[in-house]
């Protein structure tokens, strides 16, 4: 071999290439080794009825805080996606549209397209509170610009926003936006790529933030800036950091709302919980010490969160809205990370994992007059969704509590799941 060649070979550049080799393939083995091992232990089963999918196409639902299931709990919300684990494109249309559930082997239904969305929150499709068996709401582009529309689905648009929703009181009086293409740019996988982002080198913008619209008349009003929200209270990490929101979520009545604060300093994100009034006055910091992921509502002034405090650790906690007092949930036994809902009669919470190392997401319940954890079902997650592109199970509940839906990349792409919650008991403190 020449030596030329071979000086080539043990340069630096092509160590570190054989190095991320190497790491991938052990991966990889390590994986199928635990797997063939984990096969012959005792695993619980997944209670799946139905399942969602398509070939060429990724079917999808996205976020876990609203629900595919229409009121009636007769149809169910999905999205078909061309392209798979890739950051989309500004042309790439998704479909969006429902299957029928009283319906064996049921057509997918197609209502309509859209090219704004993302792979954690889809283009915020869900079913719009005043007419729950019929009308659908979702993101698009209107008029050259980011917008929303409320359609009909067996016919066509109703009306249409010029500012996409993130979020709908119960009612379906009021919306809340943000800027999607800021929040793209800073958390991708949760905004939009179609436009660019304005706000581009405005660490802290003024004239950015959330705006609330009304959903009868399409007024809008500016309630606050991230600026003014930066200014609440501050961290000795929001210094030379780069600001901005996200999750915002209406509290049952519709009278309070949350949202996130985040800002990125060295590579790190930090983040905390802020409630305030449908006018964006009477803002109160809940989770305010640097840590918070996944959150409901238990009722207008109560609040279930994944947080981390010096005092209690990094557990799920339960906060009364606009005051100090808070309490840790399943402590012992829910204690990993999750994306949690209470099922509607109240008494049970339904949440997630992410993948354990041997790439298995568990879905779970906990009782919480029992004070058990029950597995519903485990589900394999292919490496390659990762990052931007992961596929989390999302869970949500139907409106009766009947049944739970969640995505699933088990088979190899996405698809959507039909289950019956009904496990076996698995854990008790």
């Amino acid at each position: 071999m020449p030596k030329q060649y071979l000086k080539q070979l043990l340069t630096a550049v092509n160590l570190e290439s054989t190095a991320r080799y190497v790491w991938k393939y052990a991966r990889y083995a390590y994986i199928l080794g635990a797997r063939v091992v984990k096969s012959f232990s005792k695993r619980p089963r997944s209670a799946i009825l139905k399942t969602f999918s398509r070939q060429h196409r990724e079917v999808f639902f996205g976020y876990y805080d609203v629900t595919p299931f229409s009121s009636d709990e007769n149809f169910l919300l999905a999205m078909h996606a061309p392209v798979r684990n890739v950051t989309p494109k500004p042309e790439t249309d998704i479909t969006v549209g429902y299957y029928n559930l009283i319906e064996d082997n049921s057509p997918f239904i197609e209502i309509g397209k859209t090219s704004t969305w993302c792979w954690q929150q889809g283009c915020r499709l869900q079913w719009y509170p005043q007419n729950g068996n019929k009308t659908v709401l979702y993101n698009k582009i209107v008029e050259g610009q980011y917008g929303c529309v409320i359609q009909d689905i067996n016919s066509e648009v109703i009306r249409s926003f010029k500012r996409p929703l993130y979020s709908v009181s119960h009612d379906g009086r009021w919306g809340l936006s943000l800027n999607f293409s800021r929040l793209q740019r800073l958390r991708p996988g949760y905004g939009y790529v179609n436009i660019p982002d304005d706000t581009l080198g405005q660490p802290v913008p003024e004239h950015d933030g959330i705006w609330r619209i009304n959903m009868k008349t399409g007024e809008e009003d500016f309630l606050f800036s991230i600026a003014e929200i930066s200014q609440i209270d501050p961290l000795d990490s929001m210094t030379s950091a780069e600001h901005y929101f996200n999750h915002i979520l209406f509290n049952p009545d519709g009278t309070r709302f949350m949202f996130f604060h985040l800002w990125m300093k060295d590579g790190k994100r930090f983040n905390r919980l802020i409630t305030c009034n449908i006018d964006g006055k009477e803002r109160y910091p809940l989770i305010n010490e640097g840590h918070v992921s996944h959150y409901a509502w238990k009722s207008n002034t109560e609040l279930l969160a994944y947080a981390t405090h010096e005092a209690t650790g990094r557990h799920y906690h339960l906060y009364k809205d606009r005051t100090n007092e808070r309490s840790v949930v399943g402590k012992g036994i829910l204690d990993q990370d999750g994306h949690p809902s209470y099922s509607p009669d109240g008494s049970m919470i339904l949440t997630d994992t992410y993948p354990d190392k041997f790439r298995d997401q568990h879905l779970l319940i906990y009782d919480m007059e029992k004070n058990k954890l029950s597995t519903v079902g485990t589900f394999y997650s292919p490496f390659k969704f990762t990052g931007e592109t992961r596929c989390d199970l999302h869970p949500r509940w139907s409106p009766g509590g009947k049944h739970v839906c969640i995505d699933s990349a088990r088979e190899g792409r996405r698809a959507m799941y039909l289950l019956k919650p009904l496990p076996p008991v698995m854990k008790t403190a």
